[in-house]
């Protein structure tokens, strides 16, 4: 196969020399090249299109064309024409590029008389996005695993007033909660602390992956863009992305240039929690000095059901940030600082009575440098201090608190290529403490600290890239009291391909060998824990979890649908889950008196269940997939459906908390800054379920939603709307913690209104 393109290749230098050599003879250059670019569903032209001439595979040689290089590509102006000017007569290539819209190729012929042409440009809904947290910034086309990516229109029709709510329909991703406050997105069947939350990059500092009742100390009002990586991502981002991770993109620390005055403003109400609230963002620069404020917050009653108000499930937060740098054409340094306050209740435990208050301070330093001479061609650092503080409030007083600062670093060099080979080489550490008081405080305070080095390359061919890399990593847990100390020395590596037999088709094949070490509640908690609903025992002899994980996805992208279909699956040596015990095996395993008296901490305390970390072969696997179909006339379809399906592979025992099958289909019309439409979720029931789990009936549900975009007094304007539940349906959340006391939220109307300026 290489040998044949070869072989192709050099035929096709041949013939390009030949035409080359015909069309630079002795012929003034006085032909050209013109047109307009306008969408396909509407005659709306495509402003800031990029469009560039071409010779076969390669830019038109400056010879040839008679004019500066930087002739050879240009942007379309407001009503969507372009020109190239000066040019050598001859057949030429246009490739024309927008975001949001298919590419789109043209064989032309310049000359002096020429008539414009016509270039019209299909919408693409996915695929559009650029992935910030692989090693370089790469098409959703061109990536390894499955990705999801919401951002303008897509974002405000989707966000929640949490994070795991405003993902909860990507394929894949379902959504952990303990009522509406402390929801937490969960990917293809992982939760916790397999499942990595960034924010710009780098971790959150908070403890949402330790407990169903932490919530994740990010809005998602506050975010441009949300990034889902479904699939292991332990080679770049370590053990806790073992199962994936969510990237939720801020842009405190600007990372280029500004010239001027630029912001958003947006606000928001609805009526299932009688809430509402809004952010604002405002950035200003001189070409050198960028800085940023933002800022925000919200606040919402009691969740209305249709079996009526949920006690205890109002909630509010407020953030703001601040951020400057020092920006140039190849780079910039910068920092940032940002605090946000929350509080929100929780239903059901301890008689309604508990309210959680996280807090956290966010302090950021970033740079990067490009275009650099010698080996390595480009260079960033991040380095973040989080200090986040809890604490659990019990009838007014404070019950339990909650300490875990961390330090992280994280360097990255990407090196000039060598020959096909270029790739990112790069270090990471991170310094951890953490402390719990009171009467929840179910761990020593633990000193964890990790570190890491790692690789990662790529060989391209035209039709085809190839990808290894390894990570190397060591973590340790320090302790206090009586518990010991742990280290680990854990590899992952991953290998993968990409085939592109055509330019609207890509497959894409990943094989990683991913490590996790156990997490420090997994290792030395000991006590009830009112937010699993479990007494917990951790076991600090655990070993780590080595994963094999296989993806496959087939992408397409033609001119009137694109979509992809993914088949994942993960062995994993040492799957770290709850198992239960009975009362009896933990009398004799720790003595009667270790569980104590009912109500002052035992296992007997509201009769919750005892259940310990152990380690067990495991498998997860199961399969994704999405299209959007152009039905014509600006209308289109949106599908997707997600299964997965988790057991312990020595006896096919359900693995619990695995969401259930899901379909969904989306029908919309987008005409101009116009988007209407419905979404419809078809969700089975679920009963294949972990010991002490109880099946989950199916439902549907239905969520009406329109957006408008227009511009006005130099602002663009978006208003939306959106009725979730529209039919009121009864339903229970299968990854709800108290999903058998309390059903999900009823019918609801919201808006949203944006400026962006």
């Amino acid at each position: 196969m290489v040998r044949f393109t070869a072989r192709m290749l050099g035929v096709a230098v041949l013939f390009t020399t030949a035409g080359l050599t015909a069309s630079a003879g002795a012929q003034p250059n006085d032909a050209r090249v013109t047109g307009r670019v306008t969408m396909s569903v509407t005659p709306d032209p495509v402003a800031g299109a990029t469009v560039v001439l071409r010779w076969g595979e390669r830019p038109v040689l400056q010879q040839a064309a008679g004019a500066d290089a930087s002739d050879l590509t240009t942007q379309t102006a407001q009503d969507g024409t372009f020109a190239f000017r000066g040019l050598k007569p001859g057949h030429y290539h246009v490739l024309v590029e927008a975001q949001g819209f298919l590419s789109r190729r043209l064989d032309v012929r310049a000359a002096a008389d020429t008539t414009p042409i016509a270039v019209t440009l299909d919408l693409e809904i996915h695929f559009t996005e650029v992935l910030s947290v692989s090693a370089t910034p790469k098409n959703q086309f061109d990536t390894y695993q499955a990705t999801s990516v919401l951002a303008g229109q897509e974002l405000a029709i989707n966000v929640g007033t949490t994070l795991g709510a405003s993902l909860n329909r990507q394929p894949g991703v379902a959504e952990r909660a303990f009522g509406p406050g402390p929801a937490r997105p969960v990917i293809r069947g992982f939760d916790g602390d397999r499942v990595l939350i960034l924010e710009d990059g780098q971790r959150t500092g908070d403890l949402s992956s330790q407990s169903g009742d932490h919530g994740v100390n990010v809005n998602p009002a506050s975010a441009s863009r949300i990034e889902v990586v479904r699939g292991p991502a332990a080679l770049l981002y370590g053990s806790s992305a073992i199962g994936g991770l969510v990237n939720v993109i801020t842009d405190t620390v600007p990372a280029k240039p500004l010239d001027g005055v630029s912001g958003s403003l947006q606000g928001d109400a609805a009526s299932g929690n009688r809430g509402g609230g809004g952010a604002a963002d405002f950035d200003w620069g001189n070409g050198a000095v960028a800085i940023h404020a933002g800022g925000g917050g919200a606040k919402t009653g009691n969740m209305h059901t249709p079996e009526g108000e949920v006690d205890n499930t109002q909630s509010r937060n407020a953030f703001g940030a601040a951020g400057v740098s020092w920006t140039s054409a190849n780079g910039y340094v910068g920092g940032s600082y940002g605090y946000d306050d929350m509080r929100y209740g929780i239903p059901i435990v301890e008689g309604g009575e508990v309210e959680l208050t996280p807090r956290r301070h966010a302090f950021n330093v970033r740079g990067e440098r490009r275009d650099l001479g010698g080996f390595f061609e480009s260079v960033r650092g991040l380095y973040g201090y989080r200090r986040y503080r809890h604490d659990e409030i019990v009838s007014g007083e404070i019950g339990t608190r909650f300490k875990n600062d961390t330090n992280e670093i994280d360097l990255r060099a990407t090196h000039r290529a060598v020959g096909r080979l270029s790739g990112t080489v790069g270090g990471w550490g991170l310094w951890r403490a953490f402390e719990s008081v009171g009467e929840e405080a179910l761990s020593p305070p633990v000193d964890q600290q990790g570190y890491a080095l790692f690789a990662y390359e790529e060989v391209s061919w035209p039709h085809v890239t190839l990808q290894f890399g390894g990570r190397y990593d060591r973590a340790s847990f320090q302790p206090a009291e009586q518990y010991p100390n742990r280290d680990f020395n854990e590899f992952s590596g991953s290998v993968g391909a990409l085939f592109r037999p055509t330019g609207d088709t890509t497959v894409a094949v990943n094989i990683a060998r991913a490590a996790r070490y156990p997490a420090l509640e997994e290792l030395y908690f000991f006590g009830p824990h009112l937010g699993n609903f479990a007494f917990e025992i951790g076991n600090p002899d655990l070993s780590s979890e080595i994963g094999l994980g296989f993806d496959v996805s087939f992408r397409w992208r033609v001119p009137r649908v694109s979509g992809e279909v993914t088949y994942f699956r993960n062995d994993i040596d040492d799957f770290i889950y709850r198992n239960p015990i009975t009362p009896e095996e933990f009398d004799a395993r720790y003595g009667h008196d270790a569980h104590g008296d009912e109500g002052e901490g035992g296992h007997e305390e509201e009769d919750l269940p005892i259940v310990e970390f152990v380690g067990a072969d495991s498998v997860l696997q199961g399969f994704e997939a999405h299209a959007d179909i152009q039905v014509g006339s600006g209308f289109a379809v949106d599908v997707s459906l997600d299964y997965v399906r988790g057991e312990l592979k020595a006896d096919a025992t359900p693995l619990p908390r695995i969401p259930p099958f899901r379909f969904l289909v989306g029908p919309r019309y987008q005409h101009g800054g116009l988007q209407v439409g419905a979404d419809v979720s078809f969700v089975a029931d679920q009963d294949r379920v972990g010991t002490n789990e109880t099946p989950t009936d199916g439902y549907g549900l239905l969520k009406l939603f329109g957006a408008y975009s227009f511009a006005a007094g130099g602002m663009t304007h978006t208003v939306t709307l959106r009725l979730d539940n529209a039919t009121n349906e009864l339903y229970r959340n299968h990854l709800s913690y108290i999903k058998d006391q309390v059903p999900e939220m009823g019918r609801s109307f919201k808006v949203v209104y944006g400026v962006n300026f």
